[in-house]
């Protein structure tokens, strides 16, 4: 869980007090679900600095987020980046989570908004703390008979609030059966990913990784890829049926909030939660995002 959002928020061009908008309950997004965000992470970077992992990429995927609900953005994805760094200084933040957000406002109610251009604010929340707690954890996951929404009703590659109602009755399930998350299905049955982040099984060297439609394209899930593949493992793709992903050796999670945490268990299915390859792909994940391989410098932006 994290704290309430730092003081200071950018919105709609500059820097001003967090909640100092003219936003009503007429907002459009607010009736209608249609508010595309990020999540991105932010670390310390020399002895006052800091650094933010990934953010091209978020910032590529929020504008591509946009498109994909038919909202335009005034803002390029550089002028976005250029927010995201703003906002950390002005609150003097580090250690953060970023919280990028381009929704509709106010007007006359309806699905068309005619001509409405999206309003974008940018939220930071301190969570110096959080990764001892969340980055330590092992979640027990439930098989969901809740499935992801399929894209033939649902743009499941846009990052937006709307499609999240589904990861929430998921999770409401997983946790009333004494789980942490759930893992859902497509609606073909294939593996898809967990409520709010991805998820790859291990066998022997190589990860087993779902290629399902009805999941978000994960940034972190990204990122691991490539690190297996530098590591010299080997990365099978495709469509997985739980049963394959029940016979692997080990499971990991993988989210911008979390990083990169094995498994505990499925269900009764019980991993291995200190297989070395999952060791190796935790150790160097968190390598990377701090900065510490100068061979992915490329992944990290300086403020």
């Amino acid at each position: 869980m994290m704290n309430e959002p730092a003081k200071l928020m950018w919105w709609q061009g500059g820097i001003v007090p967090a909640g100092d908008t003219a936003l009503t309950l007429a907002n459009h997004s607010l009736h209608y679900g249609l508010c595309v965000f990020e999540g991105i992470s932010a670390f310390p970077s020399g002895d006052e600095g800091h650094h933010i992992f990934r953010l091209q990429e978020h910032m590529t995927r929020f504008a591509e987020s946009c498109r994909l609900v038919g909202t335009s953005l005034a803002q390029s994805p550089a002028e976005l980046a250029a927010a995201c760094h703003e906002t950390l200084t002005a609150n003097g933040l580090r250690r953060a989570y970023l919280r990028p957000l381009a929704f509709l406002g106010d007007g006359v109610l309806g699905l068309a908004a005619p001509g409405a251009q999206a309003q974008v604010a940018v939220l930071a929340f301190d969570v110096s703390g959080f990764d001892a707690v969340i980055r330590a954890q092992q979640p027990r996951l439930a098989l969901s008979e809740v499935a992801r929404l399929s894209p033939h009703a649902f743009p499941t590659k846009a990052k937006v609030s709307a499609g999240y109602l589904n990861s929430r009755i998921a999770w409401l399930d997983a946790q009333q059966r004494g789980c942490d998350d759930a893992l859902m299905l497509d609606d073909t049955g294939a593996v898809a990913e967990c409520t709010v982040q991805n998820v790859f099984g291990v066998r022997g060297r190589t990860l087993l990784v779902p290629d399902s439609p009805a999941a978000l394209d994960g940034i972190t899930l990204a990122s691991v890829i490539e690190l297996a593949g530098d590591l010299g493992y080997a990365v099978d793709r495709g469509p997985l049926a739980p049963a394959d992903l029940l016979a692997c050796d080990a499971l990991c999670v993988a989210s911008t909030a979390g990083g990169v945490r094995p498994v505990r268990s499925v269900d009764a299915a019980v991993f291995d939660t200190d297989n070395p390859v999952v060791a190796e792909l935790v150790r160097t994940y968190r390598q990377a995002e701090l900065g510490l391989l100068p061979g992915y410098a490329k992944w990290v932006s300086a403020g």
